[in-house]
């Protein structure tokens, strides 16, 4: 048996990853095209509906690309520092930096949340959203997409910090991404209303309805937390899921009961009935995982793959021991 052909560790899983790493840098800088795109889009926007004063916007651009390339960099060194601990003769001892896939992403996504909600902010409070229909090509239909590109821009993000389906930690940023993403298109349609003047009481809504699409904008920076630290869930992360669900969810489904109960009398929609089941889901987990902690049983069901050592205790895990797994394994 070579060191290839062992689960979790080996020269052979290392090489396997080499298209991966691949991968994952043209996700890497197909993050970073979309940033400089919605900036500059954003940046058009500013420029065409005041005058050339709004040039100093490019600056905060520019600001935000520096902290995503330094993100990645940092998680890159990371990871090839993690990568270059586990040798064979350190077998099953871990890394020596505590950092996992997802090291820093919060702050990244942190940095493009605070750099992407003034501009926004200011295009859709002034009178700039009704002068960028006849000033600049596609007029509003292009804002739209260009407020669009956030879904996008995190979907990359994600697959560029595990590109590997097969592991736990991509099909939990997956399930993450999802909700985020249908919490961003929920927002977004309120927008929508706003920038066709349907929207009753617009000058009373207006602000309330961007906070809520800042929050859910802002909302992944808890889960991508989360996925950084890639601990069992404990009580502070218990709350930190029932934290994001209630911030973003509850608002959102506040905002449709006053659309369909309000004086405009809109009909029931569809996202109506995902902030319901949302909710629902979130507390049923946070109940779920409080009755886990609290059962007298193991407590390593929930550990992710590669954490346990499959019926060997951890003082076999050392030099010596990977050579007594050896032995019983060829006895067996």
């Amino acid at each position: 048996m070579t060191a290839g052909e062992f689960p979790h560790g080996g020269l052979g899983r290392m090489q396997r990853g080499r298209p991966g790493c691949a991968l994952r840098g043209c996700y890497k800088a197909l993050s970073v095209v979309l940033l400089l795109a919605q900036g500059a889009l954003l940046d058009l926007y500013l420029i065409a509906g005041t005058d050339l004063y709004w040039c100093s916007w490019i600056a905060t651009d520019l600001v935000v690309v520096a902290g995503w390339a330094i993100f990645y960099s940092k998680n890159s060194r990371g990871q090839k520092s993690n990568q270059g601990s586990l040798n064979p003769a350190g077998y099953g001892q871990g890394p020596r930096h505590k950092k996992g896939q997802f090291a820093y992403s919060h702050l990244a996504w942190l940095i493009y949340s605070i750099a992407f909600t003034p501009k926004v902010a200011l295009i859709l409070c002034t009178p700039i959203v009704d002068q960028i229909e006849a000033g600049v090509p596609l007029g509003s239909t292009g804002f739209r997409l260009t407020v669009s590109l956030s879904v996008p821009l995190l979907w990359a993000l994600v697959r560029s910090l595990s590109a590997d389906p097969r592991g736990w930690i991509y099909q939990r940023a997956t399930g993450c991404f999802l909700a985020s993403c249908l919490d961003l298109l929920d927002s977004y349609a309120l927008l929508e209303l706003m920038l066709e003047g349907r929207l009753p009481l617009a000058p009373l809504i207006r602000y309330p309805l961007l906070a809520v699409y800042f929050v859910a904008l802002a909302s992944p920076v808890l889960w991508l937390s989360e996925l950084d630290s890639g601990a069992p869930a404990g009580c502070c992360r218990l709350f930190l899921r029932l934290l994001s669900g209630s911030l973003v969810d509850a608002p959102l489904l506040a905002m449709r009961c006053f659309l369909v109960l309000g004086p405009a009398g809109q009909p029931v929609s569809v996202f109506m009935l995902k902030n319901v089941f949302f909710l629902c889901c979130r507390w049923l987990e946070v109940l779920d995982l409080c009755c886990l902690l609290r059962s007298p049983g193991p407590q390593h069901a929930d550990r992710p793959p590669g954490h346990s050592s499959h019926c060997v205790s951890e003082n076999d895990m050392g030099p010596h021991g990977y050579v007594n797994t050896l032995a019983a394994t060829s006895q067996n």
